[in-house]
């Protein structure tokens, strides 16, 4: 489970969400639609706990599952196969 109270985000000092309070259980797939820039990808990373939010709290237990817009790593970053 996925729990947030009063959550902020921001990029650099631009607000991209505010207050919010989410709550995802065991067992729910979740999907994120925007536009660009409109903060899915810091949302995702903050749910996940790979960055911490500007304001607000974040409680998880159990296993979180996060696959990374661009996961590109190592040597096989930068090529095709």
């Amino acid at each position: 489970m996925i729990a947030t109270s009063s959550l902020e985000l921001r990029a650099g000092a631009r607000l991209l969400v505010s207050g919010v309070t989410i709550r995802i259980n065991s067992g729910d797939r979740i999907g994120f639609v925007g536009r660009n820039g409109a903060g899915k990808s810091t949302l995702a990373k903050v749910l996940a706990g790979q960055t911490l939010p500007a304001g607000g709290q974040v409680n998880r237990s159990g296993t979180i599952g996060y696959l990374p817009q661009d996961p590109r790593t190592g040597d096989e970053a930068g090529t095709v196969l």
